[in-house]
């Protein structure tokens, strides 16, 4: 295991992100430091970096360095973005640093930083198109992404503290016409950003991450995630309209608002809002990864190429980071959906009706249903269900992901309510519901992938094939296998009542030799 240190001195506040990776490419980030230092303060007057943010930045970069020595990081990569990339002073600024905390920043063009926030969004989404938006303190990176590539990029050489400053927005916003011409001349410099409408925008950063959760919390969304959370136009339009009414102090009262952003969200929101204003995108999706993240991937994946798939490759690094028994899970899930789409006509709905991707659901269920055996084998169903919804999953939506936790946590003998997984005492049922074709799904998936991890319990793929006949009055599974069974079968059976009270049939086997 080694451990790779990403450092991010932004314009608004410097960043660092631990990860620890393995040869095969898996990482995990182990920790996230954060100091809100302020570096690009005061530069719109002469474009020179304070020596009061200078110092703050040094203390922070020192302190950053300091951890990365007692953690024995292997390796640090560290950037700088907006401010220092403008600033008049840059030279002696990165001088200052080397010479305090033996750091080498590399400054980043718009365009790398661009780069950079797509590398972490396509890697993490499983979006094909959308316009990918990272505000910062001082620059806004923008990046039209097509068939999962980069077609247009560009770094605005403004953010959430310089039109802040410009705007003076310090209290109530007295100049929201201002601001939108203004922002709509620069947007209009830029062909490729009209009528964009059929594509959504994807938001990275603290600031759009803000967004979301003020809008979570008016609503009481029952789940804390915000990669992947869905807002449209009328929404963003409601916070920026809030926020704008508000002094600074009036808004660091307001739920899912950081306190350090107050003073400058006014700015931030106008930005986002605006843009969808100009674009006429309707639709804005949260990205919990961005710069750091993209150059995690550039860091270990060496390819200009995006991930495949992005399911498969955070299923399998989560794998690799439980160190679970990945040929067993694969079994698994090789059973579970071969039964799963013979027992078709048993569910009350056709699954090309389902409004969610089944076929992704119940991969993640099975092929993490033990992923819970690392915090404890008892229960480990519960932990798994905690685990899906926690860890980094991406290219499902929250419904998907939800329903994946579910059915993963039913797997055990059926112990499943429900009522028993709300986490914080929520119930969810603003993402699902606790009746009709959810309910059946999760259930009826549940109780299929308990015997297909059954007909795999011991590890070593004894089973062929299962063919699943369904009679009037019973459903029979053909397990076909050279090996003796009995104990497969004997566990397999111990789901019969659940299974008989859920498909209103007898659960029964038939042992076939090849």
């Amino acid at each position: 295991m080694n451990k790779l240190a990403i450092m991010d001195i932004g314009s608004n506040s410097i960043k660092m992100i631990l990860v620890d990776y393995r040869r095969d490419k898996s990482f995990r980030i182990i920790d996230e430091l954060k100091e809100t230092v302020r570096l690009g303060e005061g530069m719109h007057k002469n474009s020179y970096l304070k020596e009061d943010r200078i110092q703050k930045a040094l203390q922070t970069l020192t302190l950053f360095k300091n951890l990365c020595d007692a953690v024995e990081v292997d390796e640090i990569i560290a950037v700088a973005t907006a401010a220092v990339r403008e600033a008049a002073n840059q030279q002696k600024f990165l001088d200052r640093v080397y010479k305090q905390t033996g750091l080498e920043i590399r400054v980043l063009a718009g365009k790398e930083e661009a780069y950079y926030d797509y590398k972490g969004v396509v890697n993490s989404f499983d979006l094909d198109s959308g316009l990918i938006m990272d505000v910062g303190g001082g620059s806004v990176e923008l990046v039209l992404m097509e068939d999962r590539m980069v077609k247009k990029s560009v770094s605005l050489p403004f953010g959430a503290l310089t039109i802040t400053e410009k705007f003076e927005l310090y209290d109530e916003n007295n100049r929201d016409k201002d601001i939108k011409k203004h922002l709509h001349q620069e947007f209009s410099k830029l062909e490729w950003l009209k009528n964009l409408k059929n594509i959504p925008l994807i938001g990275v950063g603290g600031t759009i991450r803000n967004i979301a959760k003020i809008w979570q919390r008016k609503n009481n969304y029952s789940l804390e995630i915000l990669h992947y959370y869905n807002l449209n136009a009328e929404n963003v339009n409601s916070v920026y309209k809030k926020v704008s009414k508000k002094s600074i102090e009036e808004r660091k009262e307001i739920p899912g608002l950081s306190s350090k952003r107050a003073d400058i969200f006014i700015g931030a929101s106008g930005l986002v809002n605006y843009l969808m204003d100009f674009t006429g995108i309707e639709n804005l999706i949260i990205s919990g990864k961005g710069i750091r993240e993209g150059l995690v991937y550039d860091f270990l994946l060496n390819d200009k190429l995006p991930v495949a798939d992005v399911l498969d490759y955070s299923i399998k690094n989560l794998l690799h980071n439980f160190d679970l028994n990945e040929k067993h899970a694969a079994r698994v899930n090789e059973l579970n959906k071969n039964i799963f789409y013979q027992l078709e006509s048993e569910f009350s709905f056709a699954f090309d009706e389902f409004p969610d991707r089944i076929s992704r659901i119940i991969k993640t269920a099975a092929l993490l249903h033990d992923v819970g055996t690392n915090i404890n084998y008892y229960d480990h169903h519960e932990h798994s269900f905690y685990v899906i919804l926690n860890a980094d999953l991406y290219g499902l939506t929250h419904r998907e992901l939800l329903l994946a936790a579910y059915i993963s946590a039913s797997h055990r003998h059926n112990k499943y309510s429900l009522h028993k997984y709300n986490l914080n005492r929520k119930s969810f049922k603003d993402i699902i519901s606790r009746k009709g074709n959810d309910k059946e799904l999760i259930r009826k998936s549940g109780i299929i992938l308990e015997i297909s991890e059954s007909l795999d319990l011991n590890r070593k793929g004894l089973v062929q094939r299962v063919e699943v006949e369904s009679k009037v009055d019973h459903i029979l599974f053909k397990v076909y296998s050279s090996y003796d069974l009995r104990l497969e079968i004997e566990d397999a059976m111990e789901a019969a009542d659940g299974f008989e009270s859920l498909f209103g049939k007898e659960l029964k086997f038939k042992l076939l030799d090849v």
